[in-house]
């Protein structure tokens, strides 16, 4: 008897397991792309503008702040580019960057507000999820990543 329940419930525990593993995957995934987006936004906010700091001694983003935050959110998802259901370009092009260079300013997206020069990325990151394909669920699954950052 304890064979049988066991043959029959083995394809549900497999299922499960299965489930399960994928959403841990999932999981480390969605750190990585939070933490590229994080690591961006750290990188073009120490993009000064070192001209305006020695003349004024005031921190002033520099003007190509959103083009370095891409260009970066860019390279750190090459990384993880096998996670990913879309080319890492295309993921950090569509993502909107913000840049406020100066303070107070306040976020329309999000309502914050920014005492420092800030910027934000937020995106929408698309990974794949192919167990889930396989358990008849979509399998991309997309992630919304924030980050902000500003110098301290």
């Amino acid at each position: 008897m304890a064979a049988i329940t066991t043959a029959l419930l083995l394809p549900l525990l497999l299922l499960v397991l299965a489930g399960t593993l994928q959403l841990g995957a999932l999981r480390v995934s969605a750190a990585r792309v939070r933490a590229a987006a994080d690591l961006a936004a750290l990188i073009a906010v120490n993009d000064q503008d070192e001209a305006a700091l020695a003349r004024t001694g005031e921190m002033r983003l520099a003007g190509d702040a959103a083009d370095v935050a891409r260009e970066f959110f860019a390279r750190e998802l090459e990384l993880s580019a096998p996670l990913l259901a879309a080319a890492p370009a295309e993921v950090a092009g569509a993502a909107e960057i913000a840049v406020y260079a100066s303070a107070p300013a306040t976020d329309p997206r999000t309502g914050a507000r920014y005492d420092r020069p800030t910027v934000r990325i937020a995106a929408e990151v698309p990974l794949r999820a192919p167990v889930f394909g396989v358990l008849a669920f979509d399998p991309v699954i997309v992630v919304n990543v924030l980050a902000v950052s500003s110098p301290r």
